[in-house]
């Protein structure tokens, strides 16, 4: 067994430099007997809670440090100790810095506050030796290994010993004794060389001859042998340089010499230090010496977690904070009991619903108190009401939904009395994680948000959480191509062909996917790019840098900064460096406060109501809902909306849900959604509730759905295993959907309560403690007297269930936007695609919200240089009809700054004092023109073609006296109001301002893209998407359109479908392509634009309709097309009978099929199928510069 610990070891947290993860680096240590492990990543402590955490399962001790930039003043480094006048930093080494351990935390804080201090640079990350000295204190709580990257291991690099001595006193008079260290590391470099064994010995001779103690250590970057050439990798990208480039001769700070930097074992490292020894002219007794030393500073560093760090002990911000000077619990209760008389005036005294609210308050209250958290539910509260004091819209999301607390306080809308939502889902005595209360908010406002806590809170009580971003398939191309030295273009050709799988999955996807057919070919007959590959899977998820977590707040008291060390964020506002795994195990209380567009959408939707209608009366009646008695409650006396006040059983509202036509409404506009919720057909918000459960990968992949929507609609029979349960399964028509439902079959047939359900739940799905959930469930239901074939029946749902289903909390608390957004499009369509098209919150191109609106009869108004505004408005027509008008911030290419000054100086006369007023660039004036925002200020004189013309004619000369703004227009635009332009240019055709509005706003608002394809489109005799619904079952089709989604979720059977949306101009169409169609289709399933579908039409519900494609085409290639009358062709059979492999796969679709069996008993009205019309054309030419400007 080694008794042997490394001090110094990088994990896969040291961005471009570790290789390995803690846990693999602990793993081998604790394979080879070492003790206990040092985790030193450079700059923070990235990866120090999974080190932690990879220690505690290993069973050996962690230590804890980090390696950081040493910075002088400038010309220290090189010309002497003493700086003199120099007062600009810059980095001189790189040294090691441990921890203390078993000191109450003392050492850990002050390497947290550290690492704080060392990012707090604007121009630098690192520390100065003094930083360092003070944050070691008088009683060295800090412990410094001065490494071959020190500056102490520079000089001896150089063999300059005068300068090492200098540097290595000052190091031992700054900290106190046996604060610092020499750490020897030896990789067998060439004689003399960096990292060779005669720069360690030279290190340990001059330490020696001082007093200072010298350690044996290796600098470890990964685990095992084999990470040495995934390090040479990242020492390329690191460098921003080919391998080749690197130079053979390796410094400090530079790339490895060899691939000596794994985790050697014990008896390797103690020949290192014989090593080093001899080098020395010195025998054993100093090897010895150096593990001695090694040992013991390993000893004194070693962390008690729990003391040390707090591990598992939650931290919640002190009640004086949020103005409690008594006992939180009381205050707690004081407020749920005003909100019971807020929210519950109907509950009387004495009366049954009185009763079940009052035991389910004392529940939560006591299971609150109990666990200490009154604090956290309270600053949670303040934090909602400080949001909502903002005008910030702002709902609760997820299993906090359960909390009767969190409704009463105003955390959450969702009432889950109402709902039967079960609190133990969220919190109980039993569970072992933290709460998790996320706030949903407007997105645009969470910067807002963000910086209002800070200011309420104070940063030493709050900081942002970071996150980890991986290496996925196409950033480990780019940067392994890098290092290899592949041409630059042939990589980004690469990396474009690789779509949604990880790097690990590189050569298997190579195999299988037909899309990389091509590629596969050339890595088989290419020895560079089969490396490539190699590499590419070795930097899977392999961590490439920090970043700001997109909606994680951390809460706590004013010890925050000593258990987490922080850095500055994007936004400017410090975060920390410890991800959302880190959280539960530092007892770090986190607020997830994510930015939704929708609620961003939806705000500017309520305000554009307010700006265009503004009476309450005139509200009501433009959206249809104004009574004899005048606007309804939700309607305010300005005119706001209160959509937290709609009612909740409003016709038109689920009739629109029903249609399917749920483009731009929040959850429900997908393809499988939109297909979901035409089958379900909902009537009801707890409808709503179901559908957006059920469409989760857990419910699709363990077959719920088809067995629900078969019951509902009663095409089967409902089905219970037990009269006892109908309770807890009739809302859902005996099919398992909720987490709380499997909560409620334990509790009933086992007797345990809910808290220890809850625990059972999270259980099943594992393969370590299913058994023993199995083995409780049946001793303790036959104990209560069920029968064994009962048992066996509902053991088979709760083990197929396992790790699937949804929280029904979850789907209440969607619920509630997706009504709302819902209800906007019913009642308000105009200024709910104005806040779409502001905020665009969906997962469609902004240039479908433009069909959608063509389809909804809804004007769509050009830019114009004094009716437009900064944002996307509702305005009147002459004729009185609602339209919407684009924005000038739509512009491609025109920076938001000059907008702001052009919106600043509205309205204008002239061109002459647009010119003047906003100071907008030439190439600006010119995009807007093209885009004919000018029109309304040329009175007759001239189109924009004419304008364009002359401008384009004229010198860049400028006026006497007179100096531009960098790119501005130099034209003497005075002249131009004086004379009457050159008219005569033909106005552009409707082609041409297609293709304009697609290049400069990504929007084709004059007309749809397809048109120019119409006589191509009839010829074939493809079927316009608004004709498909009155189409049979089965029908042979041709569908084209412009690619707008294209998904690959996770399927049941395992194997990859792909589903691609594409739009015609009259509609969506969603296409469905299994493995035969995709290996028929090839690269066009994800990189091709405009896109042409042979298929069959599937009847997916009443009013939904899908196509199963057998083959896709680039529209744009006319050669490559099937020829007009293919459909009818001898060749082509009309009737088209699935393959027998395609016929499974249907069967086995998650989405597009769940309700197969339902397709032949929906009631189908046939229509008249006419070819598909357009308005006009453009050459055909223009097919391929038209693909190149969509999205």
């Amino acid at each position: 067994m080694s008794g042997f610990v490394h001090l110094s070891a990088a994990s896969s947290f040291s961005a471009h430099y570790g290789v390995s993860t803690p846990a693999e680096l602990a793993a081998a240590a604790a394979a080879d007997g070492q003790p206990a492990l040092a985790c030193t990543d450079r700059d923070g402590l990235y990866g120090a809670v999974k080190h932690f955490s990879a220690c505690r399962e290993s069973g050996i001790g962690a230590i804890l440090g980090v390696n950081l930039t040493l910075l002088a003043p400038t010309g220290a480094a090189r010309h002497g100790v003493r700086a003199g006048e120099a007062t600009r930093m810059e980095p001189a080494g790189r040294v090691t810095i441990l921890a203390r351990g078993n000191d109450g935390g003392i050492g850990y804080g002050a390497l947290c506050r550290l690492i704080s201090v060392a990012h707090a640079r604007a121009d630098l990350i690192g520390v100065e030796l003094t930083e360092i000295a003070h944050a070691a204190g008088s009683d060295g709580r800090l412990i410094v290994l001065l490494g071959p990257e020190s500056d102490v291991g520079r000089a001896a690099l150089r063999r300059d010993e005068t300068r090492q001595r200098a540097l290595l006193r000052r190091w031992a008079a700054h900290l106190p004794r046996g604060s610092v260290a020499v750490e020897a590391v030896t990789h067998l470099n060439a004689p003399g060389a960096y990292l060779s064994t005669a720069h360690a010995a030279r290190m340990v001779r001059v330490a020696r001859q001082l007093g200072v103690s010298s350690v044996i250590a290796n600098a470890v970057r990964y685990a095992t042998a084999d990470g040495a050439a995934t390090a040479d990798v990242l020492d390329a990208v690191r460098a921003l340089r080919p391998l080749h480039r690197l130079g053979s001769d390796s410094t400090p700070g530079g790339w490895q010499p060899n691939g000596q930097g794994w985790l050697k074992t014990g008896a390797e490292m103690e020949r290192a230090a014989h090593e080093v020894a001899a080098a020395m002219g010195q025998g054993a007794a100093l090897a010895q010496k150096l593990l001695h030393n090694t040992s013991t500073i390993a000893q004194r560093c070693q962390l008690d977690l729990s003391g040390d760090v707090g591990w598992g002990k939650p931290v919640v911000p002190e009640a004086g904070v949020i103005g409690i000077a008594g006992s939180p619990d009381r205050e707690l209760a004081r407020r749920c009991a005003a909100g019971v008389d807020r929210l519950y005036p109907d509950a009387r005294a004495g009366s049954a619903a009185e009763r079940d609210l009052s035991r389910r308050l004392d529940l939560e209250l006591d299971v609150i108190a109990d666990l200490g958290y009154s604090s956290y539910f309270l600053t949670v509260a303040e934090v909602s009401d400080m949001i909502t004091r903002l005008g910030v819209r702002n709902a609760a999301r997820g299993s906090g939904a359960s909390s009767l607390v969190n409704y009463l306080l105003g955390i959450s809308h969702v009432d889950p009395l109402q709902h039967n939502l079960i609190f133990e889902r969220f919190l109980s005595r039993n569970r072992t994680t933290l709460p998790d209360i996320d706030i949903d908010v407007e997105s645009a406002e969470r910067h807002r948000v963000y910086r209002e806590i800070f200011s309420r809170f104070g940063p030493e009580r709050v900081t942002l959480m970071s996150m980890q971003n991986a290496y996925r398939a196409r950033g480990a191309v780019r940067d392994v191509g890098l290092a290899l030295g592949v041409e630059e273009s042939r990589v980004d050709d690469l990396a474009k062909q690789l779509w949604r799988f990880s790097a690990s999955n590189f050569r298997e996807a190579l195999e299988e996917k037909p899309e990389l057919a091509a590629l596969s070919e050339k890595v088989s007959s290419h020895r560079q790019l089969d490396l490539l590959v190699d590499l590419t899977e070795r930097l899977d998820r392999l961590p490439r840098h920090i970043s700001m977590h997109p909606c994680g707040v951390i809460l706590s008291d004013a010890s925050l900064l000593g258990r987490t060390p922080v850095q500055p964020s994007g936004m400017g506002l410090p975060m920390s460096q410890f991800d959302k795994h880190d959280m539960d195990p530092m007892g770090l209380l986190k607020l997830d406060v994510l930015g939704v567009r929708m609620q961003s959408a939806m705000a500017h939707a309520v305000a554009e109501i307010r700006r265009v209608h503004q009476k309450p009366e005139d509200v009501a009646k433009a959206g249809g809902y104004l009574t004899s008695e005048g606007a309804p409650e939700y309607v305010g006396a300005d005119g706001t909306l209160d959509l937290e006040g709609l009612p909740l059983d409003d016709e038109p509202t689920f009739e629109l849900i029903r249609s399917t036509h749920t483009l731009g409404c929040f959850q429900i506009e997908s393809p499988g959604q939109r297909e979901l919720v035409g089958k379900l057909a909902p009537r009801t918000v707890n409808d709503l509730i179901i559908d957006i459960s059920l469409f989760r990968p857990g419910p699709m992949q363990s077959n719920m759905v088809k067995p629900y929507l078969e019951n509902r609609h009663g095409f089967a029979q409902e089905k219970y295993p037990h009269p006892d349960l109908i309770p807890a399964l009739a809302e859902t028509h005996g099919v398992t959907v909720f987490h709380e439902q499997i909560l409620r079959i334990l509790k009933v047939m086992t007797g345990c309560d809910y808290a220890k359900a809850d625990v059972l739940r999270r259980l099943l799905g594992s393969s370590t403690h299913e058994a023993r959930v199995e083995e409780y469930f049946r001793h303790h239901a036959a104990e209560r007297g069920y029968r064994r074939a009962v048992v066996d029946e509902v053991w088979h749902i709760l083990a197929a269930f396992g790790s699937f289903g949804f929280c029904k909390a979850h789907g209440a608390a969607f619920a509630v936007p997706t009504y709302q957004s819902a209800w906007l499009k019913a009642h308000h369509p105009e200024a709910f695609l104005a806040g779409l098209w502001e905020h665009d919150p969906g997962m469609y191109p902004k240039r479908l919200l433009v069909a959608e609106a063509r389809r909804l009869g809804i004007p769509i108004l050009p830019l114009d240089v004094n009716a437009s505004d900064l944002s996307y408005r509702v305005e009147r027509c002459d004729d009185g009809q609602l339209g919407i008008r684009l924005a000038l911030t739509g512009v491609f290419g025109v920076s938001q700054r000059e907008v702001e000054r052009l919106a600043a100086g509205q309205p204008y006369r002239t061109l002459t004092e647009v010119r003047e007023r906003s100071g907008l660039k030439r190439a600006s004036l010119e995009r807007f023109a093209a885009l004919g925002a000018f029109d309304c200020l040329q009175k007759g004189r001239g189109n924009r073609v004419d304008l364009l013309r002359h401008w384009g004619a004229q010198p860049k000369a400028l006026p006497r006296g007179r100096r531009p703004l960098p790119g501005q227009l130099a034209l003497p635009l005075p002249d131009l109001e004086r004379e009457q332009l050159e008219v005569g240019e033909e106005m552009p055709t409707r082609g041409e301002q297609i293709r304009t509005e697609l290049n400069l706003l990504s929007l084709d608002v004059t007309g749809h893209l397809m048109e120019s394809y119409a006589p191509l489109l009839q010829r074939l005799g493809v079927t316009p998407a608004k004709n498909l619904l009155g189409l049979r079952n089965g029908t042979e089709v041709l569908v084209a359109g412009v690619r707008i989604a294209t998904q690959t979720p996770p399927m049941r059977g395992g194997q990859r479908v792909v589903f691609i949306s594409v739009d015609d101009g009259t509609g969506c169409v969603d296409c469905t392509l299994f493995d035969d169609a995709q290996q028929r289709s090839g690269a066009h399933l994800f990189g091709t634009t405009m896109l042409l579908f042979h298929g069959l039409t599937r009847r997916t519900g009443p009013r939904g309709i899908s196509v199963q494609a057998l083959q896709a085409w680039d529209l744009s290639d006319a050669q490559a097309l099937p020829q007009p009358g293919y459909l009818s062709s001898p060749e082509r059979p009309r009737e088209v009978r699935r393959r027998s492999s395609e016929s499974k796969q249907v069967e086995r679709l998650d989405v597009m099929s769940e309700a197969e069996g339902l397709d032949q008993r929906v009631a189908v009205h046939h229509g008249d199928v006419s070819p598909l019309t357009f308005a006009s054309s453009v050459p055909p030419s223009a097919h391929a510069a038209e693909t190149s400007m969509v999205n």
